[in-house]
């Protein structure tokens, strides 16, 4: 009997799942039954650059900060997926269930290229990542695995990873689109990445049999799969609500999660994403144009969209519609696992919250806590995250502009958690960082007390070398 599956969806953006739950019955008999989050993730910017994908997964693995696990993109050959090898020390979830006498089968793992030997198997998809406007459209999968047996068992061709066309294979240069948004948005309704799709079932259609049939042959206690196809998909399509391509892409990834249901039956399910995806607009939500767009530091190097979207062009060509969203995915459902909406849930929590599923004891020197989601006594009690704790209060100063200074709020909320951020800063940006869902509160320069706060940062930034960073004034 197969005692978990976990489905990592890169870039899963919550809102589409939950507000829409009609469109995805597979994941909504998860949630109906289970627990579900909107959580908050390690993206936006930090002080020396942005939280990549990898940096989220690595936490996910192994119940560490990214400063704390050091997991990140290294320079080589084009494959920006880094190596297995560099989670031996870590602990990483898959050491800890073998220790616990647990198997796994870990396939296509993001950070998991070059397979290290596990009790069960690992099978990456490495393949190069397409970052210029080169005219093939496609990079192809190789499938790697300790045992290459393994590989033989496995039927089918891996299909390759598509890329959306560059702007010069539609007959158009940025420039003239970010001059006429009018066309610009023509131009983006005749084509948004729709060829993503097929591309998405024939992925997921190889791994769904590759799982299957291995399970039948070399079954394991815990199977692992990872797509980054969705985050992909969401940065080249995500030009509107509810993007058509976005909605069909979740659809997709819905229905496979009822086939491996149906074909594996494992007593546990979880399904996440590693953050959301949100247009560059949400950055500087507001409703006075002239603000809006004195707020976006990069306001002429991007397309206005004439339905308040932004599109810039990234660099293999294509145009690239969105940021990291603030919140990921979390769903779990089994038959340890209650029923209830999740508040207060982090990144970290979620690799105690898996060992602590699968009757495992959470190591040492992990800040995470378990999910109060189980129907049953929890092993690891003393990190169970109790709804009492309390809360600090904190201002953050404008002393930069607002695009600084939500790397300063991200990177601030990020660090301190139990903490409630208020902005102290010019009035009228007060839509604007009120519409973050890291910002408690806004007050004007004028109006400011630091009296009333536990703490007050300061932001500080270097425009030389574009760092940022923090000084804490009380």
């Amino acid at each position: 009997m197969l005692k978990a599956l976990i489905i990592g969806a890169d870039g899963v953006c919550p809102s589409y799942i939950f507000q829409n739950l009609d469109q995805y019955p597979n994941l909504s008999g998860l949630i109906n039954r289970g627990a579900y989050a909107a959580y908050p993730a390690y993206v936006q910017k930090g002080y020396q650059g942005s939280y990549l994908s990898e940096m989220n997964w690595a936490s996910i693995y192994t119940g560490l900060a990214p400063w704390e696990h050091h997991i990140t993109v290294l320079a080589g050959d084009g494959c920006r997926t880094p190596s297995m090898e560099r989670f031996r020390n870590l602990r990483p979830f898959w050491q800890v269930l073998n220790e616990h006498s647990l198997t796994v089968g870990l396939w296509a793992a993001d950070c998991c290229v070059n397979p290290v030997p596990i009790a069960g198997y690992a099978v990456s998809a490495r393949y190069k990542m397409i970052e210029a406007p080169v005219p093939v459209r496609t990079s192809p999968r190789t499938l790697q695995a300790c045992d290459t047996s393994l590989l033989e068992l496995i039927p089918g061709q891996v299909p390759p990873r598509l890329y959306p066309r560059t702007l010069a294979q539609q007959g158009y240069v940025f420039e003239q689109l970010r001059l006429d948004p009018e066309l610009a948005w023509r131009v983006i309704e005749t084509y948004h990445f729709q060829d993503a799709l097929q591309n998405f079932e024939e992925e997921l259609e190889f791994f769904f049999r590759a799982m299957c049939r291995i399970q039948e042959h070399r079954p394991v206690d815990v199977l692992y799969f990872y797509t980054p196809t969705t985050d992909l998909i969401g940065h080249c399509a995500m030009y509107c609500d509810s993007c058509d391509v976005l909605v069909k892409a979740y659809r997709l990834l819905d229905r496979y999660v009822g086939k491996w249901l149906e074909a594996l039956r494992p007593e546990n399910v979880i399904v996440l994403s590693d953050h959301g995806m949100s247009n560059f607009n949400e950055l500087v939500h507001c409703s006075n144009e002239n603000i809006r767009r004195e707020a976006f530091a990069a306001r002429d190097e991007v397309i206005w969209l004439p339905n308040g979207y932004i599109a810039f062009e990234a660099r293999n060509g294509a145009l690239l519609f969105t940021a990291h969203g603030l919140k990921g995915t979390f769903i779990a459902a089994g038959k340890d696992i209650r029923h209830t909406g999740i508040t207060e849930m982090r990144t970290l929590d979620i690799y105690p919250t898996i060992l602590e599923l699968l009757g495992a004891e959470v190591p040492q020197g992990r800040s995470g806590y378990v999910l109060d989601i189980f129907n049953r006594p929890v092993r690891n009690r003393g990190i169970l995250l109790q709804k009492s704790k309390p809360y600090r209060t904190a201002a953050v100063l404008q002393c930069v502009s607002p695009s600084f200074t939500d790397i300063l709020l991200n990177e601030l909320y990020i660090r301190n958690r139990f903490t409630q951020f208020t902005v102290a800063g010019d009035e009228r940006f007060r839509e604007i960082y009120l519409h973050n869902p890291r910002v408690s509160g806004f007050v004007s320069f004028q109006d400011f007390d630091p009296a009333r706060f536990d703490a007050v940062y300061c932001g500080i930034y270097t425009e030389r070398n574009g760092l940022t960073g923090h000084i804490r004034t009380h």
